[in-house]
């Protein structure tokens, strides 16, 4: 079998699809069923081992695909990337419209040029805030004329049989994220949201929106939900959850306070200089044996963190005459 069942009325399947990435192996896929309809949750990072595993899910949950519904939680790599080869066309795919746009903003003409800017306003090189632009240009994982694309967001409702799940905006991990709530039975679909194996990483928000305060607001939210099992995207389901909610919150908390620590003992450092200086869960010591993609993930949620004591004025930032934010309190 290449799914397990994790959950009873509604009757939830696991699919572990593969993809090694920075701190994970796989991809948790989930699947709904109930009266000969389907909810598919995610789809998994776009190789075909990967798309060769969700296959054969689907086929032996007798899913039919092009009756089913797909719902993603957002439109990174390895949730978003088996659209094309899993989906039929005109099959219903529910996402994030915030995300969509957020993605297909990385494509434009002038967004690798203002995200380097933006890296070297940090007082990075040339040569890293370009490598870093280059990175955050998002490719388009799926074709959106193919499929019955539909936008969804806070409080609509995704029937699977006697089931309703209602879409909760999660936003932080990404501008757009989404999870799915089902009410009776209190089970909570929180894609990157919460995660037991890393910490999710928070995004730099396209229209410079504190992305933090977005994160924590959604920690709140799950809080009140009144959820009682949490599918995770990588991992394993946690029924007891409440605490890794409280520790991330925490976290960020206590990462704010290191941040604004760091500029009060020496003023006129450079945002990069401070985010080098954080005490990051990483097992290097120098900052030139950290792979690129955690340097990438580093230095953008530094941003984020930066961003949001300025904003609200903890710390405070001035421009030298070389471009460069300088931060003191």
């Amino acid at each position: 079998m290449h799914s397990i069942q994790v959950h009873a009325a509604p009757d939830v399947f696991e699919v572990k699809v593969p993809f090694e990435n920075v701190s994970t192996s796989a991809t948790n896929c989930f699947v709904v069923v109930d009266g000969g309809e389907a909810l598919v949750v995610d789809t998994g990072a776009p190789t075909d081992e990967g798309a060769a595993v969700l296959e054969a899910a689907l086929d032996e949950l007798g899913v039919d695909r092009r009756r089913a519904t797909f719902f993603l939680t957002h439109l990174h790599l390895d949730h978003a990337g088996l659209v094309n080869a899993v989906v039929p066309a005109g099959a219903r795919v529910c996402a994030s419209e915030v995300d969509f746009a957020a993605v297909r903003a990385t494509r434009a003409a002038a967004y690798f040029e203002e995200t380097r800017r933006l890296f070297e306003r940090e007082g990075l090189s040339f040569t890293d805030a370009s490598g870093f632009a280059r990175y955050a240009i998002e490719p388009q994982l799926f074709d959106p004329e193919r499929i019955d694309l539909a936008f969804v967001g806070e409080g609509d409702e995704l029937r699977v049989g006697r089931y309703v799940l209602r879409v909760v905006e999660t936003p932080g991990h990404t501008p757009g994220h989404l999870s799915l709530f089902e009410p009776s039975s209190g089970i909570l679909f929180g894609g990157d949201h919460v995660l037991f194996v890393i910490s999710p990483s928070i995004a730099l928000f396209p229209d410079g929106a504190d992305g933090l305060q977005a994160y924590l607001d959604s920690l709140d939210k799950v809080r009140a939900l009144g959820c009682k099992r949490l599918l995770v995207s990588h991992g394993e389901p946690r029924d007891d959850f409440a605490e890794r909610v409280d520790w991330l919150a925490e976290h960020h908390v206590a990462r704010l306070r290191e941040a604004a620590a760091i500029v009060a003992a020496e003023p006129g450092l450079t945002g990069e200089q401070v985010i080098r200086r954080i005490r990051w869960n990483v097992p290097h010591d120098r900052w030139e044996d950290i792979s690129f993609v955690q340097r990438w993930c580093i230095v953008t949620e530094g941003i984020v963190i930066l961003d949001h004591l300025a904003d609200r004025a903890l710390v405070r930032r001035e421009l030298d005459d070389q471009g460069v934010w300088r931060y003191a309190t």
